[in-house]
């Protein structure tokens, strides 16, 4: 317990405070002596922190510094009895680290200057019924220049004076701070640019599934062309097919028509030109018995052309020769309707026969002949 010469003794080196020349409790008393002589102690050995000793009445809000370090009072540039004033107008944010329950992690809350001045009773409730202040302030100098200044202390209530105390250590942590906020900033960017980044992963993908789209349609629709061209492909060769069944009809039918025409008028006209011509004619029946004849033959030259055209080297005889023995005549028949004799007509039937490839062949010149045809 310190006597009452100790307590003046404290009292009036340089101390600006309340307590130790006001009516209060020896209790306390004692207790704000005994912290002043040993933070000036504490000041004397070089330590960079900032020793302070604050108090305030309870449910009051203007607070007073018992003792506050004299470095820090220079470093503030203001007067020892005007830290608290200057503090309570120069602090710009506040910041608590709180431990997370059941966790490892650390929760930063920042107060501003506006919600600092909302909140002062309800801050110190809570730090009085916390037991302990942990913060860091960005305070604001005179010169322009701000500061972060890191606050550890713990409370003691004294409940018969109505005095609440605050025990507590100053640090200046600027470089830190500025290093965090830094960080912080490197961080926001570091978001900003994400999500940038991410917009135009979104951008783009929207795009991608545009073109996708798109190329699935124009998949789609040349899926859907190539159906219709092979469709439209498929209908040509039935229509081709149809056609050359056609034209393979026709051509048949012509071949028909040309036996009919070339039969008839073997078997229905010239039997008769034949015994016209045998009969006693005047000179100028026989002239229009010859005209008709010749017409007759200018009428089926085209379809015999079918063998004449494979048989180019056939003489004009040969030509006759070969028809009437495709025709199914004798070599008698075919000498009486050509006015030959039947050594003559063996004769032709053999040069037919060597021009055609079938000399001493056991080939049926008819036959044979039927073939060309065909």
């Amino acid at each position: 317990m310190a006597t009452d010469m100790e307590l003046n003794r404290i009292a009036g080196q340089d101390y600006s405070g309340i307590i130790l020349a006001g009516d209060f409790s020896r209790e306390l008393k004692d207790r704000v002596a005994d912290c002043i002589a040993r933070f000036r102690s504490f000041e004397e050995i070089g330590n960079p922190a900032f020793a302070y000793l604050s108090a305030w009445w309870e449910h009051k809000e203007p607070i007073w510094y018992e003792f506050i370090s004299d470095r820090f009072v220079n470093l503030l540039g203001c007067k020892t009895e005007t830290v608290a004033d200057f503090l309570r107008n120069k602090i710009l944010e506040h910041r608590e680290y709180k431990y997370m329950d059941g966790k490892a992690s650390i929760a930063q809350e920042i107060i501003d200057r506006r919600e600092l001045d909302l909140s002062k009773v309800a801050m110190r409730e809570a730090v009085e019924k916390l037991g302990t202040v942990e913060a860091v302030y960005k305070v604001a100098l005179d010169d322009g220049q701000n500061i972060w200044v890191k606050d550890q202390a713990v409370i003691e209530s004294y409940t018969e004076d109505s005095i609440i105390l605050s025990l507590g250590c100053l640090t200046v942590v600027s470089k830190e701070m500025e290093a965090e906020e830094e960080l912080n900033l490197a961080q926001k960017e570091l978001t900003r640019y994400r999500d940038h980044l991410e917009d135009l992963v979104k951008e783009r993908n929207v795009e991608l599934m545009k073109t996708n789209t798109q190329l699935n349609r124009e998949i789609h629709e040349r899926k859907a062309a190539e159906a219709s061209l092979m469709e439209q492909s498929q209908h040509l060769e039935e229509v081709n097919t149809a056609l050359k069944v056609l034209l393979k009809q026709r051509e048949g039918d012509k071949k028909a028509l040309e036996e009919v025409v070339v039969s008839n008028i073997r078997e229905l006209i010239n039997p008769y030109i034949e015994k016209l011509a045998k009969c006693s004619l005047g000179e100028n029946q026989r002239t229009l018995l010859g005209i008709l004849e010749s017409n007759l033959n200018n009428i089926v030259s085209p379809f015999i052309n079918n063998i004449s055209s494979k048989i180019l080297n056939f003489t004009p005889m040969e030509i006759k020769i070969a028809n009437l023995v495709r025709e199914g005549k004798t070599n008698k028949e075919i000498a009486d309707v050509l006015f030959l004799s039947v050594n003559t007509v063996l004769v032709h039937r053999h040069h037919i026969r060597t021009k055609l490839g079938i000399k001493n062949k056991k080939t049926n010149l008819r036959s044979h002949l039927l073939s060309l045809n065909n």
